[in-house]
């Protein structure tokens, strides 16, 4: 029997409507994801030095230090899920598709690829460089080894003359890393506009000298064991250009940027003016806890935001994020506390 055009057209008409009708009602009764976001990098975003470490990440086969007090885990901005995937330590390789992970762990963007397909990412927050080709780890211990043998030749003058090349030598690997974050994202089906990538920068854990203590014995009891002349240069120059690093891979990479060099002004260890216990930064600290008495892991610690760090950190993302411009810088306002403008201020 031969079947009319119109008929055949009919019920080719009906059989798309069925599939269309079903499609939606599959797609009503499937449980929306829940939204999410997420932080990569080091130390400096884990909350290294914040205390309250999550579980399997203080030692002894893990030192990630993630920390329940990190920002990331203090954020607003509407959503239900907030993830730490970054690890004490984190060079922009650990950040790389296929990359080395740390501690038995997968590289970060491999694990933010799990992440991506289970939740709805709607933030993801970077924070990497320093341990690149900066070496920020042993540049402090330059100047805290300068001081404390008193050898009179501190890091500004051991680290100093190559630090900007040092820098720019950093930014090619940090752009790469962000290029494979987007590469994980598209990858999962998110497009660009479905979500925010933002690198945060560096905050300077030491003053404008002269320090708050200036006897030897009083400065290394106060976890601040550093000639004047190495706080100026970390604060006037180290974190600067570190920041105008991260800024400029930021900008070359077309994704939004949050300035913190400036984030910690009058509250880093040992600044004048204050006490302990209005300090943003955690100065040297010996943990006897530590798998061995003296090594990295002893001190690492050390010159981290802390605690009540974090939180301020927290109120400026906060502020940036519910913001339209690209570039923001976190400023301690009249009430004390961060909040975020933009750069450069109007």
């Amino acid at each position: 029997m031969i079947i009319s055009h119109r008929i055949r057209r009919a019920f080719a008409t009906t059989v798309f409507a069925l599939a269309g009708l079903m499609s939606l009602v599959a797609a009503q009764s499937a449980p929306a994801r829940s939204t999410a976001a997420v932080a990569l990098g080091d130390s400096e975003i884990s909350g290294e030095g914040a205390g309250n470490y999550e579980a399997g990440t203080n030692g002894p086969d893990n030192y990630c230090h993630r920390s329940l007090n990190a920002w990331i885990k203090r954020v607003s901005l509407g959503v239900s899920a907030h993830i730490n995937l970054a690890c004490s330590g984190a060079r922009s390789a650990n950040l790389r598709i296929g990359g080395p992970g740390q501690y038995g762990e997968a590289s970060q963007a491999d694990q933010l690829e799990s992440v991506a397909r289970k939740y709805a990412v709607r933030y993801v927050f970077v924070t990497v460089g320093a341990n690149d080709d900066p070496r920020f780890g042993p540049t402090a211990e330059d100047c805290v080894y300068a001081f404390v043998f008193q050898t009179g030749y501190g890091c500004a003058q051991i680290d100093g003359p190559d630090w900007s090349a040092r820098v720019t030598n950093m930014k090619p690997k940090v752009a790469n890393a962000i290029e494979d974050i987007k590469e994980v994202m598209e990858k999962a089906h998110y497009k660009p506009s479905s979500y925010e990538l933002v690198v945060v920068s560096y905050g300077g854990p030491v003053p404008e000298p002269p320090l708050r203590y200036q006897g030897y014995w009083s400065k290394i009891y106060n976890g601040c064991p550093i000639y004047d002349s190495d706080s100026e240069w970390g604060h006037d120059t180290a974190a600067p250009v570190l920041d105008q690093g991260e800024r400029d891979v930021a900008r070359a990479e077309t994704v939004r940027f949050l300035d913190m060099v400036h984030g910690f002004y009058g509250h880093e260890i040992c600044a004048q003016g204050i006490s302990h216990s209005q300090e943003w930064v955690r100065g040297l600290k010996y943990d006897p806890t530590s798998s061995n008495w003296w090594n990295l892991h002893s001190v690492q610690q050390s010159f981290h935001p802390n605690a009540l760090g974090h939180s301020q950190i927290a109120r400026c993302v906060d502020g940036f994020v519910a913001q339209s411009y690209r570039e923001g810088t976190c400023e301690i306002g009249a009430d004390g506390n961060l909040h975020s403008q933009p750069y450069p201020p109007p």
